[in-house]
C-alpha cells in the first residue's frame, strides 16, 4: 500500500470509528469483561476478487493494538464461498466494536473489484476498462484502489489531473463565442499548458470539429457501436478514444469490438451488488 492510500484509508478508518462511537459498545461492554478474549474468523460467503484486505491491520490497529491479525488472502486474489479471509485474536469487546467498520471497508473494496473484473473479463484484452468520477464522497481513494485491484484502470482521480472540456463547458462559452470548441482548446492551453486536453463529443461531426486541435484523448459519449466505429476509422493514431454512457456487460462487448481504446463505466463505483461475507467469533 503507497503511501497516500494509506493516509486516506486511515483517515477513512477514523471517522468509520467516530461514527460508530466504538468506544460506546454498550451491549459488549455489558455481556463481557475486559479480559474475555477470542478468535474472530472473516469468511467469504460467495466467489469473489479480494480487496481491501489489507485495510483491516489499520482498522484493528486503530480500535485496540493489542489485536493480532493474520491475513490468509491476497490482494487481487480470486476467493471462494467458505473461503477464510483473516482471522484476528484479541479482547472481545475490541473484535466486536470493529466488527461492521471492518466488513464494511473489506466488503465495498471486494465488490467493486468484483465487478470491476467481470467488466475486464468481458472486453477480453480488447481495450482499457476505467473508472470515472462517480465515486461516494470520501472514498474515492478506496473506490479507485479496488478497481486496479479488478483489473480496470483508473480515469482523472480529481478536476486537477488534466482538462476534460465536457458539454457544460462547451454550452456556456457558447454565449460568449461562435466557435465555443476552438475557444476551449485556446484557454485551456494557455491556462495548463503542461496538461493533457480530452475533450467530449456526442456526433461524429463534433469529432471531425476536435480532431482540428489535436487533443490527446477524446470521450465519445452516448454514440451507438456503428458511430464509435466510424469514429476509429476517422481518429488518426497517438488520441486515445474513450466510449462512455449506458454501456453495460450485456453491450460492452459490442464497444469493446469497434476498436476503442477504453470505455468508462460509472457502475464500477456507483451502484454495486455487495458480496457476501461474515465475522465469526
Amino acid at each position: 500500500m503507497d503511501a497516500k492510500l494509506q493516509q486516506e484509508i486511515t483517515r477513512n478508518i477514523e471517522l468509520a470509528l467516530l461514527e460508530d462511537q466504538v468506544d460506546n459498545d454498550i451491549t459488549s461492554h455489558a455481556c463481557f469483561a475486559p479480559s474475555c478474549t477470542g478468535i474472530a474468523k472473516l469468511i467469504l460467503k460467495e466467489d469473489a476478487i479480494i480487496a481491501g484486505l489489507i485495510f483491516l491491520p489499520l482498522i484493528c490497529e486503530a480500535v485496540d493494538p493489542k489485536i493480532k491479525v493474520k491475513l490468509h488472502k491476497d490482494e487481487g486474489e480470486i476467493g471462494k464461498k467458505g473461503d477464510l479471509l483473516a482471522t484476528a485474536m484479541g479482547p472481545v469487546r475490541s473484535l466486536l466494536a470493529l466488527e461492521r467498520t471492518a466488513i464494511n471497508f473489506i466488503q465495498h473494496a471486494t465488490s467493486i473489484a468484483t465487478q470491476t473484473n467481470r467488466y475486464v473479463q468481458e472486453v477480453k484484452g480488447k481495450c482499457d476498462i476505467l473508472d470515472t468520477r462517480k465515486t461516494l464522497p470520501g472514498h474515492r481513494f478506496l473506490q479507485k484502489y479496488a478497481v486496479r485491484i479488478g483489473g480496470g484502470k483508473n480515469h482523472r482521480l480529481h478536476l486537477g489531473d488534466q482538462i476534460l472540456i465536457k458539454d457544460n463547458h462547451l454550452s456556456q462559452l457558447g454565449n460568449e463565442t461562435a466557435s465555443p470548441i476552438k475557444e476551449s482548446f485556446h484557454r485551456a492551453r494557455a491556462h495548463a499548458p503542461n496538461k493533457k486536453i480530452q475533450i467530449e463529443v456526442d456526433s461524429l461531426s463534433g469529432l471531425k470539429c476536435a480532431l482540428e486541435f489535436k487533443p490527446d484523448a477524446i470521450l465519445l459519449d452516448n454514440m451507438s457501436p456503428e458511430e464509435i466505429k466510424k469514429a476509429v476509422e476517422l481518429c488518426p493514431e497517438g488520441i486515445y478514444l474513450e466510449a462512455s454512457g449506458g454501456i453495460n456487460l450485456t453491450t460492452i462487448r459490442s464497444y469493446a469490438e469497434t476498436g476503442i481504446h477504453g470505455i468508462s463505466i460509472g457502475r464500477l463505483t456507483h451502484s454495486i451488488d455487495a458480496i457476501d461475507m461474515s465475522f465469526k467469533i
